[in-house]
């Protein structure tokens, strides 16, 4: 018996993982099914062999792509370990739930909601042996080294769930039609009611339970989340979490395993829930205000006729204007509708693989590119014909506004990045001894999806350095006059066409004497340097840089700031560093909307084209002749708001001819990487653009001074800049 109970727990912990097109999982199963029916099979009674046929015909069914109900699958090896306890205990096994099981793995619909309802009858067992000693629970038993284990295990893992569940809940009583927020939060329950059902511990399990069918509803739109239902939910964690630290001190001491909690209270709520559900369902709102006793049947009556005759007024809107019902109950009645999936709303959602959007969006890019090409073409140029031109014209806006929509469905929120760093800065706060409130505005900002993918590990690196670094301790703080409370701020927003991210705090800022003693110390600088405070602030983003006087958990070895710097630049953006010695740092991140399409200054050198990205312009200007100089040793200077930047040719960097040989004669583009200013010597600026971005190709990749190319109207291919790589060129060749 006790082999086939290490059977049961290897189906449970596959069906709690088993997703719907997870085929290998799904042949796991069947090989344990078939396992068990063999070696066990004599002992068995004959409707729980037929249980263990039906499921393995489901599972085959599965494979196929003719079935996709994980929680059935879930619910069958849930009752086959109950049955086993039944066994182990020499109970009676209650033969008329597993047909209803059974019933349902055949295709059997009409079984469905009984056998959802009762599936946890056969746990009920030991609760209707009579009334439970004082300190003792029914699952009270002894327990293996191998018990011990899973227990801890169980307890770890569901506890930081829990924790899981109360942050991505703040984000679903905001967006409570979101089925991806919706089913990151059904996963733990239904990982927590699996475990908890082959570790017999029965009241976490029906808790659970009733929760995951609370959110499988949910999913299925037939309850509409909404602060009664997140309440209802977080009481649940609660009493979950309560019950898990009950099972924990159970292992410690050897005491009850669940402790005395009654569960029954809350389990009742979500039965009111479910039934209220079940009895408003898809009904329509006039027998709703009537069985609320609002009105009658017969004014409902009335008011659908006059409806007929003027069907462009709601059945709501005749009886408050026939004086029937007041606007306040039938504004009352279309939010149980509402809630409870009568009125859904009209906006549906489909999901779509990532391939295919990105497909979608470089089709796009496309036909912009090959319109623009169109518009230029000498025999559109030449025409007169006037129809053309309206078609034309026609053309070009249902282009750009598919551009827009393409663009738009990668968009999604910063706010899944930003809640990520609560949980962060709560633990980092804990274990450094400090006190730090996270506060977040611009959550719904959107940026590319791509973008927010890599944005997480340089963010992960800047609140620690704030946490860690920025904030002092509690009496460090109120030595110095601040509150005890220190404060980490995150800010997103647009400007400009970019996206805009700031990390701040209110700690004790950079110390730029110590960052320059530390520069000097690994000769990152030279002893006479004269820097400005962006240059010394950025110096922090050399590879192994630190000012950290002792080395922590946290930080201070080095590493950290310099992946930050490298990450934001793979994303083609930059990093500014603000601070105030005693009041605290800000780091803004500039960084574009998307990816697959950049916004740049068209310049032309010679017979060539190059796109200059507008994240990185200061300003472009014809200089006078006084304003040009040269200095042995620091080249050609162009004096630019009373401050000489260096000027770039891009003979030296590209062995490109430059038609202008004397800036005086061309224009030069001012532009800014890193704390470092340059001008660009170029012959002409063609004009502002957005373009879309094409790989160059892994023969290329590594060419510095170059991000990308595009095709610009002409058909012809303009090389993208990249100010770093240029950065570098100049300094090589200087």
């Amino acid at each position: 018996m006790e082999q086939m109970r290490k059977h049961l727990e290897a189906l449970a912990l596959e069906a709690v993982d088993l997703e719907p097109e997870d085929i290998p999982t799904m042949g796991k199963i069947v090989n344990t099914l078939s396992e068990l029916q063999f070696e066990y099979g004599e002992i068995l009674k004959p409707v729980c062999k037929d249980m263990i046929v039906a499921l393995q015909g489901y599972m085959e069914r599965m494979i196929l792509g003719e079935a996709q109900d994980v929680k059935l699958v879930s619910d069958a090896v849930g009752c086959l370990q109950a049955v086993y306890r039944s066994m182990t205990r020499g109970e009676e096994i209650r033969e008329e739930d597993i047909k209803l099981i059974i019933l349902r793995l055949n295709g059997s619909e009409g079984a469905t909601s009984r056998a959802s309802c009762d599936i946890l009858k056969l746990e009920k067992s030991d609760e209707e042996e009579g009334p439970e000693e004082e300190g003792h629970n029914t699952t009270q038993r002894e327990l293996t080294k191998e018990d011990i284990e899973l227990l801890r295990d169980f307890v770890s893992e569901s506890l930081e769930s829990l924790s899981t569940i109360e942050v991505t809940l703040i984000d679903l009583e905001q967006n409570p039609e979101d089925s991806e927020i919706i089913n990151s939060i059904f996963r733990p329950f239904h990982t927590i009611k699996g475990v908890s059902g082959f570790l017999s511990l029965q009241k976490i399990n029906k808790l659970a339970h009733c929760c995951e069918n609370l959110l499988d509803k949910a999913r299925s739109g037939e309850i509409r989340i909404d602060e009664t239902i997140t309440d209802l939910i977080l009481e649940s964690v609660d009493t979950l979490k309560q019950l898990i630290e009950a099972v924990q001190k159970g292992i410690e001491t050897g005491v009850s395993l669940e402790g005395n909690i009654d569960i029954d209270p809350i389990v009742k709520q979500i039965e009111v829930v479910h039934a209220r559900s079940e009895q408003i369902g898809n009904k329509p709102l006039g027998e709703i205000l009537v069985e609320d006793g609002v009105v009658s049947k017969k004014e409902v009556s009335k008011a659908l006729e006059e409806q007929k005759r003027a069907p462009e007024k709601k059945v709501g809107e005749v009886l408050v204007e026939k004086g029937a019902a007041k606007a306040q109950a039938v504004a009352s009645a279309l939010r149980e509708q509402k809630k409870f999936g009568g009125g859904r709303g009209t906006e549906l959602h489909v999901k779509v693989d990532t391939k295919k959007l990105d497909t979608l969006v470089d089709m796009t890019g496309e036909l912009v590119i090959a319109q623009s090409m169109l518009r230029q073409n000498e025999a559109i140029v030449s025409s007169t014909d006037q129809k053309l031109f309206q078609t034309m014209s026609q053309l070009n806006q249902i282009t750009s506004t598919l551009q827009k929509v393409a663009m738009s469905m990668r968009m999604v929120p910063i706010r899944s990045t930003f809640q990520k760093m609560v949980r962060l800065v709560r633990d980092l706060a804990r274990s450094s001894g400090k006190q730090v409130q996270l506060t977040m505005s611009g959550e719904d900002t959107e940026i590319d999806r791509n973008v927010v993918d890599e944005l997480y590990e340089p963010m992960v690196h800047m609140v620690r350095n704030a946490v860690d670094h920025g904030i002092e301790t509690p009496e460090e703080r109120k030595a110095v006059g601040k509150p005890h409370e220190g404060k980490v701020e995150l800010r997103a927003y647009h400007q400009s066409g970019n996206i805009i991210i700031e990390i701040e705090d209110d700690g004790r800022g950079l110390d730029k004497e110590r960052i320059l003693e530390k520069a000097k110390e690994k000769n990152l600088i030279e002893a006479e340097s004269s820097l400005t405070d962006s240059e010394i602030y950025n110096l922090i983003f050399q590879p192994g840089f630190s000012t950290a006087k002792k080395v922590t958990e946290v930080s201070g070895r080095g590493v950290g700031m310099d992946v930050v710097k490298r990450s934001i630049e793979k994303l083609r953006g930059r990093v500014e560093i603000e601070s105030r010695p005693g009041r605290g740092s800000t780091f803004v991140i500039h960084l574009p909307l998307t990816l697959a399409i950049i916004e740049g200054m068209v310049v032309r050198v010679g017979e060539e084209r190059y796109i200059v990205p507008t994240l990185s312009i200061l300003e472009s200007l014809k200089p006078d002749r006084s304003k040009y100089t040269s200095v042995h040793g620091r080249g050609e200077l162009i004096k630019v708001r009373d401050k000489l930047i260096p000027l770039v040719r891009f003979e030296k960097v590209f062995d490109i001819s430059c038609d202008c040989k004397d800036p005086w004669d061309g224009l030069v583009v001012a532009v800014e990487h890193d704390g470092a200013q340059f001008c660009l010597l170029v012959d002409e600026v063609v004009g502002k653009e957005e373009v879309v971005i094409k790989s160059l190709g892994s023969s290329l990749i590594q060419v510095k001074g170059v991000a990308g190319g595009t095709i610009l109207g002409d058909g012809r291919v303009a090389l993208i800049l990249d100010m770093a790589g240029i950065c570098e060129l100049s300094s090589a060749s200087a």
